[in-house]
Formats: structure tokens, C-alpha cells, sequence
């Protein structure tokens, strides 16, 4: 009996130092993981994982894992591609702090969910020859139409037949059994905090769109939601076009809406909607509606003045947001009794209107005109994803005063202002073309005239 004693006393001890070593070890190697990660070797790996996801080089400066904490990655950064590095200081991508809430036990059943992703200060610098490259290698390719498929041919309908039997009677279809109801997971989140968005010429250096201290949380699957989002200020070729403004979103999976607000843009009242899918590629829809206005009158050079009596404008964009190729809109602008005030000459127009369309990486003013009983303008302009450019503007009047107006904005010419004659002799026209690039545009003032270089 004494011998035995002893024996349990060991097999407890035994049990208890298994059970440590068994709660121990899951904390072990949770330790030496996030140590791991923490060293440069681990970070340089999951640099390589980024790297090997987007084609960019990348840069982490530190990660963990913790139950309790989630996948936090820190200092992350995405380089500019390696031609634009020289004009481009700025990263293309810098986030200081990234968190993933996962769903731990869809994690455990091979299904890496996450409840939410929040990013602390991310801020993104795209240049727009980036985007000129990406639109000219998503460029759609016109394809025909399928053909279609001549279906069998239909047999002649045989004569009746007296002594045939009446046809039975169709069978009553029964209602098909509805679907059981699909109960949806909850909600998740992508938290936004102090995000940035610019928008800038590689070449120049100008920043000519931008998007400053955004931050809230957009829900992007499971349960239907709404939230807010707050958007700090908007500025467009460095001039502040919005606010301190609030955005209310609606989520229904699969879709993301904007509901309408209206917003003030230069004392402009401009309602605006868009829609945006949680699916691949992730199609964005954005309309936005300019009621008609009397706008404020816009100052000119030399004293010069432009007013209306009103104006309205409806503008549409579409497409795959990760793909500037598909890129498509169109922006409509109408004005009612234009007039301006130019080096002591006013011109009063009846009508005026714009039709500007977004295909395929060209962006087009197909349509530009001022139409008054004694002044005319008409033009179009293409910009191709490439940077080059084209357009023309015609300006329709009588001779003398097309030729005083030509000489007044060409001073310099060194020949007379060359016009173009009409149908009648009351009216000819003087045509200005414009040629050349995104960084360098050649003028050609007159029909015949010379080509002059334009300094912007």
C-alpha cells in the first residue's frame, strides 16, 4: 500500500505538466510567429506576398497575429512602377497601420473570412500616365457578334382529322415550392481613417485632383447596413471644390449606394448618386445633376467678364473601377444667354452647349458651340490615353469683325488673320487648331496661318 502511493503522486504530476505543455504550446508558437513576423525576415516575406499580388515592389515594416488583435500589418507600402520613380517621390500606396478582424471559425473550416479591415492613414498617389498606361492595355477590342444559329425547321401542321380524338386536357401546372430563406452573415466593414486620394501629372508635378481626411466605415458584405462617411475637403488643379461634407452610404449585397445628396460647389447646387458593386472588378456607377441656375459671374483675364442666365448639366460615369479601360461617361452642359466682357468687346450668345463623352480611354468634346445672331463658336477636342491631342475651334462672323477679333487674341501673327469663306459672303470664318500633346500643343491661328507653340 505504501508503494502505491508514490506511483499516483507521479501520474498526476505527469498529467498536470502535459496539460501545461499543452496550453503552453499553442502560446509558444504563437510568440515565436509574431516574433518571426516582427523580424526582417518575415517581413520581407510577406513584402514578396505583396509583390507577388500586385507586379509593385513593396515594403512592410512589421506584423502580428493575436487572437484578440487580429492580422495587423504596419508601414505598409506599394513603390510607383519603376519608370515613373524618378518624377514620382511619393509611393503609390502607403498605409501606417493595417487590421483584419477575421472570423476565426470560418478560419478553423478552411474559409478565410474577415468581419472587418480597418486602415489607419492610408494614402494613395496615382499618376496619371499610370492610368494612360492601364487604359491603352484594357482598351476593348471591337469583336463581331456571334453568329446566330439557324434553329430546326418547322414542320407543316398536319390536316385535321375527324375521327381523331379530342387532345386531353393540359395538366394544371403546380406552384413551384419557394425557396427556404438564406439567413446572411453580419455584416462587414472596411474602417477608413484620415485617407487620402491624389490625383497627379508625373511629368509637371501637378496635383490636379485630390481627396484629404476621409474617414468612416463602408459596409462590403453580409447583412444589409447603412453608415456614413465624412469627406474632409476636395480640391481640383489645387482649387477647393468641396468641404467638411457627409456622405450617407446603404449596403444590399451585393451593392454599395451613395444615397442622392446635394452638395455646393462654387456656390453651384449639383445633386449627387452612384452605386458601386462588391463583385470582381468592382463596377462603379456615379451620376451627378446640376439643376438649372443663374450661376455667380466668372472673372476673365483683362478685365474680362462671363455670365448667364442659366445653366444646367448632367454627367454619368461607368465602369470597372480597377480598370481605366472600361472607363465610360458623358457629361451634357447647357447655357441659356451667355454673354462675356474681353479687352472692352462684349459678345452675347443665344444658347450655348456642350456634349463631352468617355470611351475606352479617349475623351472627346464632340460638340462645343455658342450660337448668337452676330457671333458663333464651334469646336471638338479629342485627348487619347496616350496624351496626344486635336482640336479645332471655329469662330463665325462677319469679315471685318472675324479679322478684328483674330488680330486682337494673335497680336504677334506675322501675316494677316487668313479666314475661310462660307456660302454667303456676310459670314466667313475663322478657324484655330490645335495640335500636339498633353505637355507641348502647337496652334495653327487661321486657315493658312503658322504654326505657333503654346506657352501654358
Amino acid at each position: 500500500m505504501e508503494t502505491e502511493a508514490p506511483l499516483r503522486g507521479k501520474r498526476r504530476g505527469l498529467r498536470r505538466r502535459l496539460a501545461i505543455g499543452i496550453v503552453a504550446l499553442p502560446l509558444v508558437a504563437l510568440l515565436l510567429v509574431n516574433l518571426w513576423l516582427a523580424s526582417p525576415l518575415g517581413c520581407g516575406w510577406l513584402a514578396g506576398k505583396l509583390q507577388a499580388r500586385t507586379g509593385l515592389e513593396a515594403r512592410v515594416g512589421g506584423a502580428s497575429v493575436t487572437p484578440w488583435n487580429g492580422i495587423i500589418l504596419k508601414q505598409v507600402e506599394l513603390r510607383q512602377p519603376a519608370q515613373l520613380r524618378a518624377s514620382v517621390s511619393e509611393p503609390l500606396a502607403r498605409i501606417e497601420r493595417i487590421q483584419l478582424a477575421p472570423i476565426w471559425r470560418s478560419w478553423l473550416r478552411g474559409k478565410p473570412e474577415l468581419q472587418s479591415i480597418t486602415l489607419d492613414s492610408p494614402q494613395l498617389v496615382v499618376p496619371m500616365e499610370l492610368l494612360a498606361d492601364l487604359a491603352r492595355s484594357q482598351a476593348p477590342k471591337a469583336t463581331t457578334p456571334p453568329a446566330v444559329a439557324a434553329g430546326p425547321p418547322i414542320a407543316a401542321a398536319p390536316p385535321p382529322n375527324n375521327n381523331t380524338p379530342p387532345p386531353a386536357a393540359a395538366p394544371v401546372p403546380q406552384p413551384a415550392p419557394q425557396a427556404p430563406a438564406i439567413t446572411l452573415p453580419p455584416t462587414g466593414w472596411l474602417r477608413l481613417t484620415n485617407a487620402s486620394f491624389t490625383l497627379l501629372s508625373a511629368g509637371s508635378g501637378k496635383q490636379w485632383f485630390q481627396i484629404s481626411n476621409v474617414s468612416g466605415a463602408i459596409p462590403v458584405s453580409g447583412s444589409p447596413a447603412q453608415s456614413g462617411l465624412h469627406i474632409g475637403a476636395i480640391r481640383a488643379a489645387g482649387d477647393e471644390v468641396l468641404s467638411n461634407a457627409r456622405l450617407s452610404l446603404d449596403w444590399t449585397a451585393p451593392l454599395l449606394s451613395l444615397k442622392p445628396i446635394e452638395i455646393k460647389i462654387h456656390d453651384f447646387k449639383l445633386q449627387l448618386a452612384g452605386k458601386v458593386g462588391a463583385l470582381g472588378g468592382l463596377p462603379l456607377q456615379i451620376e451627378v445633376q446640376l439643376p438649372p441656375q443663374k450661376p455667380v459671374p466668372v472673372v476673365l483675364p483683362g478685365d474680362g467678364l462671363a455670365e448667364a442666365e442659366s445653366i444646367t448639366a448632367n454627367a454619368r460615369f461607368r465602369g470597372f473601377l480597377i480598370a481605366p479601360g472600361t472607363w465610360q461617361g458623358e457629361l451634357v452642359a447647357e447655357a441659356l444667354s451667355p454673354k462675356a466682357r474681353m479687352a472692352g468687346n462684349d459678345a452675347a450668345f443665344d444658347h450655348g452647349r456642350a456634349v463631352t463623352v468617355l470611351r475606352g480611354g479617349m475623351l472627346s468634346c464632340v460638340d462645343a458651340r455658342l450660337i448668337g445672331d452676330d457671333l458663333s463658336l464651334l469646336g471638338n477636342a479629342t485627348v487619347l490615353a496616350d496624351g496626344r491631342c486635336a482640336g479645332v475651334l471655329r469662330l463665325v462672323a462677319p469679315p471685318e469683325n472675324a479679322k478684328s477679333i483674330a488680330s486682337r487674341v494673335f497680336p504677334q501673327m506675322p501675316q494677316p488673320p487668313s479666314l475661310t469663306p462660307l456660302s454667303t459672303p456676310q459670314r466667313a470664318a475663322f478657324d484655330l487648331e490645335a495640335f500636339g500633346n498633353i505637355r507641348q500643343i502647337f496652334l495653327r491661328p487661321g486657315k493658312d496661318g503658322p504654326v505657333m507653340e503654346l506657352n501654358l
